[in-house]
């Protein structure tokens, strides 16, 4: 009786395996293409992209989705669901973009069918441009044991207290388009970020465990990443959350001032106890040291030029210069003899423009044609250019002042309770 039972059983299965192997397989791709956007239409950040697509196959759909990517197909927009009308096979979705660290390029929207076998694509160019960058506010730190951020609306009109980081703050960066602000002190040990939106702490590290009576020495922010040089000697990086991505031990070096581009990574150093001073060359990437140069002075700031040439501003003594730098051929030259007195800050403004805070007032330097203007006798601590208005934004003492980048003219004006520390701008991207 069993043995009859499992005959029939194996019998059964054959029948159902023969069965199957007679049926035709679908070999056949669906047929999908986009009917909407038409290829190149533009779109701006915050947009909403109308997609339209045609899908049908011999059997039946399973899904059908779209999705926005970019040049290297990583998606960019989440993905919708389409639903096909039978009648016509056609559907539609919208697909948002959400994204406002979008650059200005070329786009794709991608349609996707999928018939539980096999899967087609179909693809469609636009062009997406990224936001204007606009000013959202000034955000500057004033003096004392626990200083105290402050931020000025986008009209230089109204001035609010945001938070206090229980800390000096020596020097602070905004990154706009992640929406933070990053603080590091004299004498305080920590490096601190906090979001915009909330004033929480994101993320923060008690970086400094030695006695000493300086902390750090600059702070930069590039891109998605935070790096910060210390007074005992040491530069190091960070992520977007948070996570120690360089920790470079300058040997005898002590970093004084840091440039990033998209591939390098430059200190300005001076070597303790010899007096001499030096820049030094990293792949922003890897990290790796690359070469180093000895100067005639000491460094600043450094601004970009063009391709990799940056200048590097600086004082020998009571002498301000400026150096051209070669950063590809580790070489640098002197373009020009500055006034007499020290820099106090430098801030790229325009091309090849450069705004100069010198202890006898403000300049404006074009590199080519070779030309030095003094545009006003005010002496600033701290500038930084706003690329919004073309103007520049120069701390005082207890004074931030907004610039006219030409004739030095004071357009605005707000006091602050004390020194201003530091000062940058929080813009929409």
């Amino acid at each position: 009786m069993q043995f009859a039972k499992l005959r029939y059983l194996i019998i059964y299965l054959l029948l159902v395996v023969f069965l199957d192997a007679c049926k035709p397989k679908d070999e056949v791709f669906p047929t999908i293409s986009i009917i909407q956007p038409t290829i190149g239409t533009i779109y701006n950040v915050y947009d909403t992209v109308f997609v339209g697509v045609e899908a049908i196959d011999e059997t039946e759909l399973q899904s059908v989705n779209v999705r926005l990517v970019d040049a290297n197909f990583v998606s960019i927009s989440v993905t919708k669901s389409v639903s096909i009308n039978a009648s016509n096979s056609e559907g539609f979705a919208e697909l948002i973009i959400t994204d406002k660290q979008l650059e200005t390029g070329t786009y794709h929207v991608v349609a996707t069918a999928f018939d539980g076998i096999n899967e087609s694509h179909a693809y469609q160019e636009i062009r997406i441009f990224e936001l204007p960058q606009k000013r959202r506010g000034i955000y500057f730190s004033t003096q004392g044991q626990f200083g105290q951020i402050w931020i000025l609306d986008s009209l230089f009109s109204a001035v609010e207290s945001w938070v206090n980081p229980m800390q000096d703050i020596g020097k602070l960066c905004v990154n706009s388009r992640l929406d933070r602000i990053t603080v590091v002190g004299n004498i305080s040990r920590e490096l601190q970020t906090f979001d915009l939106a909330n004033t929480s702490v994101l993320w923060f590290d008690d970086a400094v465990n030695v006695g000493q009576i300086q902390r750090f020495t600059d702070l930069l922010c590039f891109e998605n990443t935070v790096y910060a040089a210390f007074f005992d000697k040491e530069i190091r990086s960070y992520s977007a959350s948070g996570a120690l991505t360089m920790n470079e031990l300058t040997g005898n070096y002590r970093p004084e001032v840091l440039y990033a581009d998209d591939i390098f990574l430059v200190a300005g150093m001076t070597l303790v106890g010899g007096n001499t001073n030096h820049i030094f060359v990293f792949n922003r990437l890897s990290r790796g040291l690359l070469w180093q140069q000895q100067l005639p002075m000491s460094v600043k700031a450094i601004c970009k030029l063009e391709n990799d040439d940056i200048l590097l501003f600086g004082n020998d003594g009571n002498q301000a210069r400026v150096l051209h730098y070669d950063i590809g051929n580790n070489a640098y030259w002197e373009p020009r003899q500055l006034p007499a007195g020290r820099i106090l800050d430098v801030v790229k403004l325009e091309s090849q423009r450069f705004g100069i805070a010198h202890e006898t007032g403000l300049y404006s330097y074009t590199y080519n044609p070779n030309y030095l203007n003094q545009i006003g006798s005010i002496q600033y601590q701290d500038i930084c250019f706003d690329v919004d208005y073309g103007t520049l934004i120069g701390a005082t003492g207890n004074t931030l002042n907004e610039i006219h980048t030409t004739n030095g003219q004071v357009l605005n004006f707000v006091t602050a309770s004390d020194s201003i520390t530091s000062l940058d701008i929080h813009y929409t991207r």
